[in-house]
């Protein structure tokens, strides 16, 4: 793997690699899907804590 694959696929989380069939990360890598998880990845984030903020918000109500 080269650096930059290691920094894009090692911020994928677990729970990202096992949705879309992997086991381990540098199978990522292999399958020429760094970038692909590693945006979904931050898809996924980005989308919780749009939700956590949308439960706050309705928690204050």
């Amino acid at each position: 793997m080269t650096a930059a694959a290691c920094a894009l696929v090692g911020a994928v989380s677990e729970e990202t690699l096992t949705a879309h069939g992997f086991t381990r990360r540098t199978d990522v890598h292999q399958a020429a899907r760094c970038a692909e998880l590693w945006a979904v990845e931050n898809r996924r984030r980005d989308d919780r804590g749009a939700l956590d903020r949308h439960q706050d918000q309705e928690a204050t109500r």
